[in-house]
């Protein structure tokens, strides 16, 4: 809980107005030859930090930062330095690794 506080409060005095706060839905699907394939909804999702250009998934004490996202074939996509690959679609948000993907979707404001 600590460490969402702390989240918080630093991108409440980094990012401006443009910042939007979910809860999201979780789904974990395998990837085997890169087809996603297995979905498995989450006993419990994540709060999603969305600045527009970046965003943060924080899982209980676990947070996840995505680089600055460029457009590509119309998403938002980057690789980050945890060598995951982060996307963004309209409202679904996916972090990828070689055998899994998480998907943050059904999403609702909550700061």
């Amino acid at each position: 809980m600590r460490k969402i506080t702390l989240l918080l409060a630093a991108l409440s005095f980094s990012l401006l107005a443009d910042t939007r706060i979910y809860q999201c839905d979780m789904t974990v699907s395998q990837v085997k030859n890169d087809q996603i394939s297995r979905p498995t909804k989450a006993d419990f999702g994540a709060l999603v930090v969305d600045s527009g250009e970046q965003f943060y998934v924080v899982r209980g004490d676990k947070v996840l930062s995505s680089p600055y996202l460029a457009k590509r074939n119309g998403k938002l996509v980057g690789v980050g330095e945890d060598k995951l690959i982060y996307n963004k679609s309209h409202d679904v948000y996916g972090v990828h690794s070689k055998d899994q993907s998480f998907f943050f979707d059904g999403c609702k404001e909550v700061g």
